[in-house]
């Protein structure tokens, strides 16, 4: 059997296949696509996609950005308090 994908999970708000007393046997895949692209002449600007969202990052100025938006690393930091 294969694992359980996004297209077999429930839709409604709140019901997660985790709080089940048993997970299924197949296990549980999460597929997110996400595109990456830089700026030439931007010095260290990024951005990314998910769907329908988007994040923007820079470096700070000390190391060749210009500290217009967070950097990668402290997207990584605040995504460790979700």
């Amino acid at each position: 059997m294969k694992p359980l994908g996004n297209e077999n999970l429930s839709d409604k708000p709140g019901e997660r296949v985790i709080d089940k007393p048993e997970l299924p046997a197949q296990g549980i895949t999460n597929e997110n696509d996400i595109t990456c692209e830089t700026f030439e002449g931007s010095l260290q600007l990024k951005r990314s996609q998910s769907g329908k969202f988007e994040v923007w990052c820079d470096e700070p100025a000390r190391i060749g950005g210009t500290d217009k938006y967070p950097s990668p690393m402290t997207y990584l930091a605040m995504s460790i308090g979700f």
